[in-house]
């Protein structure tokens, strides 16, 4: 393993590079991180290219594994280069783009979401490849407008025709210090456009307010039965759900206790 003042050294050259997505005059700083990102792969010994999606750069590299690659599982790994704005910045105690070590906390635009992930991936890589020891292909698509809502990444995956194993997606918490933690499956999401009409025509308050159910009402206590803290889906919605495990709920039961 290298000094760790290595790793940080190597850590603020990407934290250096201004790449906010959400603001023009940076989409430079973006397509330098992503060169950044695609030469981290090739250090490694794989192959990667910058390719223009859109109106930012996407990086999709490969490392291939010490042995046995042709039969070996494949990961894809996932992050983004691209930063959240650093402003306001008075309110800033250190330059947001010079990482500093302030009580053994690093400090930085990007350093927690994501560059710091994204670079621990690379590096570890990097070194197990060196190593002779990388067990596994690595796949890596990175793109550069995370931090904007941008597509690019979910339509890459769509028109990938190789795909992977597993897919590791280094970004999320830590319960607290020296205590990782591992999502393995996530909630998932379902979004709906709701129109409800109740009536043909407006009818007065206080003439029909307590016989005519008001289309807001209407929708409240439709959605009201998915909603804690009482809620219990419909038996209709509950189709597929599979009960947690023992070992699950034993691993849950191990968690420290959130906020009162």
């Amino acid at each position: 393993m290298p000094p760790l003042a290595d790793l940080i050294a190597e850590l603020s050259e990407l934290i250096a590079i201004p790449s906010v997505s959400a603001d023009p005059a940076h989409q430079g700083d973006v397509a330098a991180a992503a060169e950044w990102v695609a030469e981290r792969v090739r250090r490694a010994g794989g192959v990667a290219e910058v390719i223009s999606w859109g109106e930012r750069p996407l990086v999709i590299g490969e490392i291939r594994a010490s042995r046995d690659a042709d039969s070996a599982p494949t990961i894809l790994c996932y992050g983004h280069f691209d930063v959240q704005p650093p402003d306001p910045l008075e309110l800033w105690e250190s330059p947001p783009f010079e990482l500093v070590d302030r009580d053994d906390w690093l400090y930085a635009r990007g350093t927690a979401d994501d560059k710091g992930q994204l670079y621990m991936l690379l590096k570890a890589a990097e070194l197990l490849a060196a190593a002779g020891e990388l067990p596994v292909n690595l796949r890596f698509a990175c793109d550069g407008e995370e931090e904007i809502g941008g597509h690019s990444i979910v339509d890459w995956v769509a028109t990938d025709e190789r795909g992977a194993d597993a897919a590791i997606v280094f970004d999320s918490g830590m319960v607290e210090r020296d205590v990782p933690a591992f999502s393995i499956a996530v909630r998932g999401l379902c979004y709906f456009h709701v129109s409800v009409r109740t009536g043909r025509r407006d009818l007065h308050s206080g003439m029909y307010g307590g016989a005519s159910l008001n289309a807001m009402h209407a929708l409240m206590q439709t959605l009201a039965p998915l909603l804690p803290p009482h809620a219990r889906l419909p038996a209709e919605l509950r189709v597929g759900i599979v009960p947690p495990s023992e070992k699950e709920q034993a691993g849950w039961a191990s968690l420290p206790a959130g906020p009162a």
